[in-house]
């Protein structure tokens, strides 16, 4: 299970902006083929979160 955080971003004309972060187990991300740095992109499907990662080249070729 994950826990959806809210973290302070930065400030802007009196206003307070924030950031939403969920923190994915490394098991996971070792499972996925993920490293650090890699692009992902994201869609909501029936009210769930779908997080993938962009292609890149390499894909391509296997």
């Amino acid at each position: 299970m994950v826990k959806l955080q809210k973290r302070f971003a930065y400030r802007y004309k009196d206003k307070k902006h924030y950031k939403h972060m969920i923190t994915v187990p490394q098991s996971a991300i070792s499972e996925l083929g993920w490293s650090e740095g890699q692009q992902l992109i994201y869609m909501i499907n029936n009210n769930t979160l779908i997080v993938k990662r962009v292609s890149d080249e390499k894909d391509d070729e296997k």
